[in-house]
């Protein structure tokens, strides 16, 4: 500052305006200063960032800092290192007013640098870390953000007015009500955010269901205070993490640990169409190979019990194969031989509750893959195939009357009439 006062002197500048120009001149050289060593900071950093050894050692930190300002802050705070030593140099102590105000600058400029310098390193950490799904350090590291600021902002106030901290922390007592107001959201979401952490109920990439949010589909983000939720029509549902908590959700990642996603759809025989298998369509049927173990073991079951009891002549004194029975078991058989039907998960075929809309036969199965586009691919190849094949057995399939039947039937009607 003495310099820039001689230098003002030599330039004949009038004495009321050389102290006030001196300490904007000073202040301006000062600033000037500041940014010349951010940048070489900053530069230097870069260039170790970006030497052979960090990029391969640690590519995942590497990238994480490559797209932070982490280098940025570092250079703040580089900065902050040589204002700190120069500051006496600018503003000697003989300036007394100057000299105050710039020490108190300094340190709180190095203050609000420590506290970019803590929240570039939680964004890395969140970057490098929240790849791993069983840990909400998203969550967490929002939260710490949060926290950091909040102390960080408060010991700087403190300073200025001439405080201790603790001053202000043990105030914070007093409004605690409207704190827990301000950040409620905030902290039911971080109690929620590691409950489903800690009881394994949610990760990223989980496919969930929850109707009361219209979600379904893949769980993508999860962060302090809600879950992102891509729907399959990739619509984005944003959910509040304590709704998780609070009301039920379908999480159907257990389907995809199991290895198998389950086939479960019946198909409704017309009752009328049941009966029992006579030597024509034994005949036919034994030329099913996926059939032929089936009824040979059954016809000598069948001749066995009836020779006992000696059941003679009429079909209601014995047992006897019936269409719908065999078919149960061609479907079984049929299951069983497909590649792509998983044989470690529960497999059957059953029948349900007869109703006004026939018989339910129930397929009951797992494929081998948890995958949407081959599943459907499969159900639908397993359907096309029993719903071809069932006229063998003569079974139909119940349907309500079209307007096509009704027009058939009188047309048929008509032509009696004539």
């Amino acid at each position: 500052m003495e310099l820039v006062i001689r230098f003002l002197k030599f330039l004949n500048v009038s004495e009321q305006y050389i102290m006030p120009a001196a300490g904007v001149s000073t202040i301006l050289l000062f600033i000037a200063l500041l940014c010349l060593s951010w940048l070489i900071f900053k530069t230097a950093s870069k260039k170790y960032l970006k030497s052979k050894y960090f990029h391969l050692k640690n590519p995942e930190w590497y990238k994480a800092i490559k797209d932070t300002n982490f280098l940025a802050s570092f250079g703040y705070l580089g900065a902050g290192i040589i204002a700190k030593m120069f500051v006496d140099v600018f503003f000697p102590q003989t300036y007394g007013a100057y000299n105050l105000i710039a020490h108190n600058i300094v340190i709180i400029y190095f203050q609000i640098c420590i506290l970019l310098i803590i929240n570039e390193v939680l964004t890395i950490t969140m970057i490098v870390l929240g790849k791993n799904p069983n840990i909400p350090v998203k969550g967490l590291g929002q939260f710490l953000k949060i926290f950091v600021n909040f102390f960080g902002i408060l010991i700087i106030f403190a300073f200025l007015i001439g405080k201790e901290p603790t001053y202000f922390i043990s105030a914070i007592g007093i409004v605690a009500s409207v704190l827990m107001i301000v950040f409620k959201d905030t902290i039911l979401g971080l109690t929620a955010s590691w409950q489903l952490s800690m009881n394994n109920m949610l990760h990223i990439g989980d496919w969930i269901e929850m109707p009361s949010h219209n979600a379904n589909g893949n769980v993508i983000d999860i962060s302090l205070t809600t879950v992102s939720v891509q729907n399959w029509d990739k619509t984005i549902v944003t959910i509040p993490a304590y709704d998780l908590i609070s009301k039920s959700f379908i999480n159907w990642r257990g389907m995809d640990e199991a290895g198998g996603r389950r086939i479960k759809r019946a198909i409704n025989i017309d009752m009328q169409s049941i009966k029992f298998v006579n030597e024509e369509m034994l005949a036919r049927l034994k030329k099913i190979a996926l059939l032929k173990d089936y009824l040979t073991a059954k016809e000598n079951e069948i001749r066995e019990y009836n020779k006992i009891y000696d059941v003679k002549g009429s079909l209601y004194n014995g047992r006897y194969l019936t269409n719908i029975g065999t078919f149960r078991a061609y479907c079984q058989a049929y299951l069983k031989s497909r590649p792509y039907i998983n044989d470690k998960l529960t497999l059957m075929v059953r029948q349900l509750q007869p109703g006004p809309e026939g018989l339910p036969l129930e397929i009951y199965c797992f494929t081998s893959t948890t995958q949407w586009i081959p599943y459907e691919n499969y159900q639908s190849d397993i359907f096309d195939h029993l719903l071809s094949i069932m006229e063998e057995f003569e079974l139909y399939v119940f349907q309500n009357p079209t307007s096509g039947n009704f027009r058939a039937l009188i047309a048929s009607n008509s032509k009696s009439a004539q």
